[in-house]
């Protein structure tokens, strides 16, 4: 299994590959579940992100990311800004951060300080991200504001 660290920068060189001049953005690893029930069994998708932002803007780089074995794979990546935001939700009953397009994407996000090894297992990837989740903070508030 990769370390935390390798995990990081893996994320981090995901997103600088789709996004120009992505190395001027700070990353966030973000996350979001969802669960199915159905008589018989459940259902659980789950989707990773790369989140880049720059500290005092108010947009938001969204890339859709696949994990196999430490490899990280992006996907496409999607901008919000003011100009193309949609409806915003600062916190759910969940505690993720809704965030939409005028175009009608829509993301749930939770991003959380330190993710544990433990929690891997329970689909999210482990990564340390404290200096990153404190500016993403200060971002999100700018947006919800």
């Amino acid at each position: 299994m990769v370390s935390k660290e390798e995990l990081k920068s893996a994320l981090h060189a995901a997103f600088d590959a789709v996004v120009p001049d992505g190395e001027t953005y700070t990353k966030v690893y973000a996350s979001d579940m969802k669960q199915r029930n159905y008589v018989v069994y459940r259902s659980t998708t789950v989707y990773n992100y790369a989140v880049g932002f720059r500290p005092g803007s108010t947009e938001l780089v969204i890339v859709p990311v696949e994990e196999n074995d430490g490899r990280v794979t992006p996907g496409t990546p999607v901008t919000i800004s003011d100009a193309n935001r949609g409806a915003v939700k600062k916190r759910d009953l969940q505690g993720r951060f809704h965030v939409s397009t005028a175009e009608g994407e829509k993301f749930r996000l939770v991003v959380i300080p330190s993710v544990p090894k433990i929690t891997a297992g329970f689909y999210q990837l482990p990564v340390d991200q404290r200096d990153e989740y404190e500016a993403f903070q200060k971002v999100k508030e700018l947006i919800c504001a």
